[in-house]
C-alpha cells in the first residue's frame, strides 16, 4: 500500500511566469523546448518508505531515497533554480547528506540541475553510454531547451556541464544505510546508456527514458524501436509492483504495456507510411496518430514523426551516439 505524504510545493517563480496552455497539434511544435502542457502542481508522493517520487507534469521528475546514511537523489531537472526547487524538497523530507546522483540518462531536463548537487558534495553515477552522451550532445541539448530557458526567465549561462564519477555497462549494487540499489542497464531503450534503478525489496523501479506513464515520448534518440519495445515487455515481467517514469505519474504494469503498444502503432504507422512513399510532411498532416491525442506530450508529435522519418529513411537516429552501444548480452 503506497504511504501518501502528498504535498503541492509553491513554486515562487511560477508566480511571476506564465506558462501558456497546451498548443493543438495543428500548431506543431518548434523543437525549442518550450512547455504547453498543462500546469499541474508539483506532487510529492512516499511510495515506500523512504522513497519519495516527485512528479511535475509540465517537465520531467525525480525520485529520492532517504537512509541513515544519507539520501540517494534520481535526476536533477532541468536547470539549476530548478534543481535548487528539487533540494527544498528533499530537505522537507530529511536532513541527512546527499551521498548519490543517479543521471538516468542524457536529456538536459535530467541533469542540468547537477551542479547544484555537485555543491552538495554528491558522488553521480550513470551508464558509460549516458556519460559519453552527456559529453558529445551537451551543446545540442542546450540549444533545444533554448525556448524554455527563455520561457521561464532562466539565464542559460547557470547552466554546467557535470559529469559523473562512476558509471558502470550492465549492472551496479549501492547500499546505502541498510537499504539496497540496483542500477541497472537491459540495452538501449528510448536512448543508449538507459539506467533503470531498481529497489527489489520496495519492488519498485525507476525508468527514466525508456517508460513514462500515458506520455509520448522523443524517439529521436532510439537506435531501435524494436529494442525499446521489448525492454518494456521485460520491465512489465519483473518482480515489480510500482513503476516511477521521468514523465507521467506512478504507473503500473498495464502502463508500461500500454507505452509498448502506443510505440508499436507508432513504429508500424510510420513504416507503413514510408512504405507508402509519404513525405514527412504528408505524414504529419495525414497520419497523425490522433488515437493517442490525449497522451502526453501529444503537441510535439510533429517533431517526433520528422525525427523518427529521419530514422526509417536514413538507418540513423536524428541524434545519433557516435560510439553506440555497450553490448549487452541477447540484445540486438
Amino acid at each position: 500500500m503506497k504511504l501518501q505524504v502528498t504535498e503541492f510545493i509553491a513554486v515562487v517563480a511560477a508566480l511571476s511566469v506564465v506558462v501558456p496552455a497546451p498548443r493543438a497539434f495543428a500548431q506543431k511544435a518548434t523543437g525549442d523546448g518550450a512547455v504547453y502542457e498543462k500546469n499541474i502542481p508539483i506532487k510529492v508522493t512516499e511510495v515506500a518508505p523512504g522513497l519519495y517520487f516527485q512528479y511535475h507534469h509540465q517537465e520531467s521528475n525525480n525520485a529520492w531515497l532517504v537512509t541513515e546514511e544519507g539520501v540517494l537523489v534520481i535526476d536533477t531537472r532541468q536547470h539549476p533554480r530548478r534543481a535548487e526547487e528539487l533540494l527544498a524538497a528533499i530537505r522537507k523530507t530529511t536532513d541527512k547528506p546527499i551521498r548519490y546522483v543517479i543521471n538516468t540518462h542524457a536529456h538536459g531536463d535530467h541533469y542540468f540541475g547537477n551542479k547544484i548537487f555537485k555543491r552538495e558534495g554528491a558522488t553521480f553515477l550513470t551508464h558509460r553510454d549516458t556519460a559519453g552522451m552527456m559529453q558529445e550532445h551537451f551543446n545540442s541539448e542546450m540549444k533545444r531547451r533554448m525556448g524554455y530557458f527563455k520561457q521561464r526567465q532562466y539565464d542559460p549561462g547557470e547552466v554546467e556541464l557535470v559529469l559523473p564519477d562512476i558509471t558502470f555497462d550492465t549492472k551496479m549494487t549501492l547500499h546505502l544505510g541498510g537499504r539496497v540499489v540496483e542500477l541497472m542497464y537491459v540495452g538501449p531503450g528510448q536512448n543508449p546508456g538507459d539506467t533503470l534503478v531498481y529497489f527489489p525489496k520496495e519492488r519498485v523501479i525507476y525508468t527514466g527514458g525508456p517508460f513514462s506513464k500515458n506520455s509520448w515520448a522523443n524517439p529521436s534518440f532510439t537506435p531501435s524501436m524494436e529494442n525499446w519495445i521489448e525492454l518494456l515487455t521485460k520491465i512489465a515481467a519483473m518482480d515489480v509492483d510500482t513503476y516511477l517514469g521521468g514523465h507521467g505519474d506512478i504507473g503500473g504494469k498495464e502502463d508500461v504495456l500500454h507505452e509498448a503498444q502506443m510505440l508499436a502503432d507508432f513504429n508500424a504507422g510510420m513504416r507503413e507510411a514510408v512504405a507508402k512513399g509519404m513525405s514527412q510532411d504528408e505524414i504529419v498532416q495525414k497520419v497523425k496518430f490522433e488515437k493517442y491525442k490525449d497522451v502526453r506530450n501529444y503537441y510535439r508529435m510533429n517533431l517526433f514523426i520528422a525525427s523518427y522519418y529521419h530514422f526509417l529513411t536514413t538507418g540513423k537516429p536524428k541524434t545519433a551516439y557516435s560510439k553506440c552501444c555497450v553490448p549487452v548480452p541477447g540484445m540486438k
